[in-house]
């Protein structure tokens, strides 16, 4: 009876194989597979096919330290070796590998009733090196088998501002995401080459003729409840921001989506109205769960407890917050990628009055990652510190400007932003403030963006003298007599007031040389230095003149949460939940920012970008700055750290040397 069972299931096989066009060839001569010199056992022989070896799934990808799950309902095959995803379906070529689709040159094939799957394809995935000899015939993969570090440690962190919101759709600033970036994740995140890869969910599809992203996600997510993460949440965490009760900045993430649909537990689809080029890099967010907040109205999200104690889903567990001390994360013992990750027992972000102090701290050893060494200090410690720590010089994908807010009746004239501009020695900012670590830039695309690069922007080079000379044109003159060189124009001084974030050197010192500069020309400046949630606050209320603060950028180059009109409305409450506080509303760079928006030719994209960087460099909503180049201070006990063009990736990785 076995014979006849195995006689219908190889005869099936064969016939599926058929069907779908290339029949499985046992090689003439048997195939031997070598890992690292020592033979691959199989109990079923490797077959051919086009030219291509294919091998039992289960034996390859667990030789290689993977784990498998088979999904007898849909013949799919998904493999998980730590932040690795690779999913493959019989009888298919189109794979996935760490999200993104792949073609196959051949399919997976069922042989006596084993899943066989391309040998190079699986091995050269999950990052091995493959050869083919001839004679006999021999296939060779070399792997580095992965030791997994001890767990255990605290990795004692730094900040000179407290979070002011954890929940990860509402945060609009870097000390908050540097918290809920480590406790929940989003459906996609960046690898190490700036591109989607995979997070919460495994894989996905575009289809461009439906209009439909659709996402799988891995099924052992859970909250750190244990609930499981599933569909619903991705649903209701997009629904929300979509909401009209929603007063966080995130609206532009879903601002073509037309329905979300949760398929299954784990497959969610994303009906578009139209093509949006930037939804990858826009639904990283992190997700929010709905068991918990379902039944919360949404205007009452800021004001839940989970906004300073959340429920996450990541590597790391929130633990405690004590305002203006420290912020503790624990470990998820449960973590989906396993490999016993995350590998760093607790995670302290310690809050500090300055920089300074903060930098002073690192040099004692109160904690172990300075992210950016004050410049005028960084070849002592660099010398000083070589035998405890390494360092690591990278650009920051973003950059340092000063907002207009062009409602106010001195600088709703382009004739002042202008002089302001002209004013203002950038160059010899980066010089000084800088040490020459960094560069000026002139709108808004950064050199570490693909879409820079637009030709014809004006560099406002420094002329005091010129910019008299605007000031005079706008009808700002000195009067005769003055005795402090202070303009006026229809008895009004020419007094603006610039506020910024306290415990930031560098920002200080650009707002005491701005002073300085401005005033050889007849403009007098107030500064005003804020606490980090009190500046926020009066920025998203647009209660200023001008404020210089920063802006880490997100991976698309869109701008559209910067500079389209729609993200400068206020709300009833008299906030802007968009970025664009300034109120810069320019139809032509709607136009651009749109119609970059609904293309996915990178090209095109390009170009509406150089176009846009044009009107802005012209316009001047901003005085753009610089764009920093830091030194990340490390102590050598912190081991693990992978590094991408703009900085350190994959913090669940880190680990503490013993």
């Amino acid at each position: 009876m076995g014979k006849h069972v195995l006689l219908v299931v190889s005869i099936l096989s064969l016939l599926a194989a058929l069907f779908i066009g290339i029949p499985p060839v046992v090689a003439q001569g048997p195939i031997r597979v070598l890992i690292n010199a020592s033979p691959l056992v199989l109990e079923v022989a490797p077959v051919i096919q086009n030219g291509r070896t294919l091998v039992p799934m289960r034996a390859i990808f667990e030789a290689l330290g993977a784990r498998v799950h088979w999904d007898q309902a849909t013949s799919t095959v998904t493999a998980y070796r730590r932040e690795r995803a690779i999913v493959l379906t019989i009888g298919s070529t189109t794979a996935w590998v760490n999200g993104p689709p792949v073609q196959l040159a051949v399919p997976p094939v069922i042989v006596e009733g084993r899943t066989m799957v391309p040998l190079r394809f699986v091995a050269e995935a999950l990052g091995a090196e493959v050869a083919w000899q001839d004679a006999p015939p021999t296939v060779t993969i070399t792997h580095t088998p992965y030791v997994p570090p001890p767990v255990g440690g605290t990795l004692a962190l730094g900040s000179i501002a407290d979070p002011v919101i954890l929940n990860p759709i509402l945060s609009t600033d870097t000390a908050s995401a540097a918290i809920h970036g480590r406790t929940t994740w989003g459906l996609v995140r960046s690898d190490v080459n700036l591109q989607p890869m995979n997070a919460i969910a495994d894989r996905w599809t575009w289809d461009q003729t439906a209009l439909i992203w659709r996402f799988w996600l891995n099924p052992n997510v859970r909250w750190h409840d244990g609930t499981p993460v599933t569909a619903r949440d991705v649903k209701f965490t997009f629904d929300t921001i979509a909401h009209a009760e929603y007063d966080g900045p995130r609206r532009p993430a879903v601002i073509h989506v037309q329905e979300i649909i949760a398929v299954s537990d784990h497959i969610v689809d994303f009906r578009m109205r139209q093509i949006d080029s930037a939804f990858l890099f826009n639904i990283g967010l992190g997700l929010i769960p709905h068991h918990i907040l379902g039944h919360v109205p949404v205007r009452e999200h800021r004001a839940h407890p989970t906004s300073r104690a959340p429920m996450g889903n990541g590597p790391y567990l929130f633990t405690r917050w004590v305002s203006g001390q420290f912020v503790e994360l624990t470990r998820n013992p449960d973590f989906f990628q396993g490999g016993g990750r995350p590998y760093i027992q607790s995670v302290i972000t310690r809050t500090y009055p300055d920089i300074n102090v903060m930098q002073a701290a690192w040099e004692n050893g109160d904690i172990d990652w300075f992210g950016a060494l004050l410049t005028d200090h960084i070849d002592r410690i660099m010398r000083e510190h070589a035998q405890r720590a390494y360092f690591r010089e990278v650009p920051s994908h973003g950059y340092d400007y000063v907002s207009f807010n062009l409602e106010h009746p001195i600088l709703s004239d382009r004739r002042v932003r202008e002089a302001l501009v002209v004013g203002l020695d950038r160059r010899a900012l980066v010089d000084t403030v800088l040490d020459r670590r960094g560069q000026v830039i002139h709108a808004h695309q950064v050199p570490t963006s693909w879409a820079t690069g637009a030709e014809g922007l004006n560099p406002y080079t420094h002329s005091a003298v010129r910019a008299r000379q605007m000031l005079d044109a706008a009808g700002w003159r000195v009067p005769a007599g003055s005795r402090d060189g202070v303009r006026m124009k229809d008895g009004q001084r020419l007094t603006l007031r610039l506020m910024t974030n306290a415990g930031n050197a560098i920002r200080a010192d650009i707002a005491a040389l701005a002073e300085s500069y401005w005033k050889r020309i007849g403009v007098e400046l107030v500064t005003e230095i804020l606490e980090w949630s009190v500046m926020l606050a009066r920025f998203s209320r647009v209660e200023y003149d001008m404020v210089l603060i920063g802006w880490a950028l997100g991976l698309d180059p869109s701008g559209f949460s910067f500079f389209h009109s729609s993200q400068a409305v206020r709300n009833p409450a008299g906030v802007v939940p968009g970025f664009n506080r300034g109120q810069f509303r320019n139809a032509e760079a709607d136009r651009l920012i749109e119609a970059g928006r609904a293309t996915m030719d990178l090209a095109e994209r390009r170009r509406l970008y150089h176009e846009l960087d044009r009107i802005l460099n012209h316009e001047l909503p901003y005085i753009w700055i610089f764009q920093r180049t830091v030194v990340t201070a490390i102590a050598n006990r912190v081991q693990g750290v992978q590094w991408g063009p703009i900085g350190a990736w994959f913090s669940e990785a880190w680990y503490i040397r013993r």
